[in-house]
C-alpha cells in the first residue's frame, strides 16, 4: 500500500488516501473516500523525474501519486507503459524516432508534396483553372497593366511565328497569347487558364524574334506542367504542415519557413520551364543564345533602375549593398547565396550558363 492524494473532479479539495493494487484492481480509501476501479479503466500518466504520476478515472476524478513504489505495483499487476512512453525513455529509440521524423519531413518536402500537388492538379476540373486564371487576369488588368501599344500587325506576326513552332514531347498545349503595356517593366508569365501574357517592354528589350520565341516557350512550359496550380496547391500543403508543427500560422516563425519553401518550389518550376524552352527551341533549330542575351539585358536594366533610384535618394541602403557586392570576371555583381535562396527564380548567371551550354551541345 502507498500514500496518494485523491481529487473528486468537482472541487479542488485534496483527500489523502491509501492506495492498494491487487489482481488488476486499484482500491483506495481515506476519510469520506472509499473506491475501487479496474486498472484497465485508468488513464495513467507517464513517469517524469520531478512530477507526480496521475491516475485519471472516467468520471474526472484522479489520484496523484508521488511514491516511486507505484512503478513496482503497476508492473506486478501487469501494467506496461505505452510504446511511445517506452521509446521516449530509451535514448537510442528516441534518436531513431527523431531521425525518422526528419527523414520523413525531408522526403515529403523534396518528393512527397510535389508529387501530391502534381497528381491533384492533373485531376482538377479545367473549369477551376479557368476561373482562377480569369480572376488573376482581371486583377492584373485593373492594377498593373494596360492595353498593348505594340503595332497590331506586330502582335499578329509574333502570334503566327510562335504557333508555327513544334511543341516538344509530342503534346499540344492549348494557350492564348496576350500582349500588355506594363508599369512593372519587361516581363512574361502564364496563368492557369492557358493565357500567356508578354509585355510590350519585353518585346522592345529583346529586339530579337528568337529571344521572344524562347521566352514564350518557357511560359508554355509552365502551362504544360501546370505550374501555377501546382504552386498554389503546394503552398497550401506547406501551410497545413507548418500549422501542425507551429500552430499559429500568422506568426513570423511560421511565415518565414513557408516563404522559403515556396521560393524553392518556384525555382524548381522555373528550371523545368527553362528545360521545356530548351527542348522546344532545339526541336525547331532555334538558337538559345538570344534568350541568354536577353537575361543579360534584363539584369542590366534592373541595375540601371537601382542606380537611378539611388541617385534620386530613394534606395540608399540598396546602393550601399551593391557597392559591397563582389564582382566576377565579367564585371557583373555576384548575387549572395542567401539572396538566391530567397529568390523565386534561379540566378541569371545559372540560367545564362544553362542556355549557352544547351547551344554548345553540353
Amino acid at each position: 500500500m502507498i500514500d496518494a492524494i485523491y481529487f473528486d473532479g468537482i472541487s479542488a479539495r485534496r483527500h489523502p488516501v491509501t492506495l492498494m493494487l491487487h489482481k488488476g484492481v486499484a482500491a483506495f480509501h481515506g476519510e469520506e473516500v472509499r473506491r475501487s476501479i479496474k486498472l484497465s479503466r485508468l488513464d495513467i500518466s507517464e513517469r517524469l523525474a520531478h512530477a507526480p504520476r496521475l491516475l485519471r478515472m472516467p468520471d474526472g476524478a484522479c489520484l496523484e501519486v508521488n511514491d516511486p513504489g507505484l512503478d513496482r505495483l503497476l508492473r506486478a499487476n501487469g501494467y506496461r507503459d505505452p510504446w511511445v512512453v517506452r521509446w521516449q525513455q530509451n535514448w537510442p529509440l528516441s534518436l531513431f524516432a527523431l531521425v525518422s521524423l526528419l527523414a520523413a519531413l525531408i522526403a515529403g518536402y523534396q518528393w512527397g508534396l510535389p508529387w501530391a500537388a502534381d497528381n491533384f492538379a492533373q485531376h482538377l476540373p479545367a473549369s477551376i483553372e479557368k476561373k482562377i486564371g480569369e480572376g488573376q487576369m482581371t486583377l492584373i488588368d485593373e492594377r498593373y497593366m494596360q492595353a498593348s501599344k505594340l503595332d497590331p500587325a506586330e502582335q499578329v506576326r509574333l502570334r503566327r511565328m510562335f504557333a508555327k513552332l513544334q511543341q516538344p514531347y509530342g503534346e499540344k498545349v492549348d494557350y492564348r497569347l496576350e500582349f500588355r503595356d506594363s508599369r512593372i517593366g519587361p516581363n512574361a508569365f502564364a496563368l492557369p487558364n492557358g493565357v500567356i501574357v508578354m509585355t510590350d517592354q519585353l518585346v522592345q528589350l529583346a529586339q530579337d524574334d528568337r529571344a521572344v520565341m524562347a521566352v514564350l516557350g518557357h511560359e508554355l512550359g509552365h502551362l504544360h506542367r501546370r505550374h501555377s496550380l501546382r504552386r498554389l496547391l503546394q503552398a497550401a500543403g506547406v501551410g497545413v504542415v507548418m500549422h501542425m508543427f507551429i500552430g499559429d500560422v500568422s506568426s513570423a516563425l511560421a511565415a518565414l519557413p513557408t516563404f522559403l519553401i515556396d521560393q524553392k518550389y518556384s525555382r524548381d518550376f522555373e528550371r523545368e520551364a527553362d528545360q521545356y524552352a530548351i527542348e522546344m527551341m532545339q526541336a525547331n533549330e532555334v538558337p538559345l543564345s538570344p534568350m541568354a542575351d536577353l537575361f543579360v539585358k534584363m539584369g542590366e536594366a534592373r541595375s540601371a533602375n537601382r542606380h537611378a533610384s539611388a541617385e534620386a535618394g530613394e534606395d540608399d541602403a540598396d546602393d550601399e549593398d551593391e557597392e559591397e557586392a563582389p564582382v566576377n570576371r565579367r564585371g557583373s555583381k555576384q548575387r549572395n547565396t542567401w539572396l538566391d535562396y530567397m529568390s523565386s527564380h534561379p540566378s541569371d548567371d545559372e540560367r545564362i550558363a544553362r542556355l549557352k551550354a544547351a547551344d554548345d551541345g553540353k
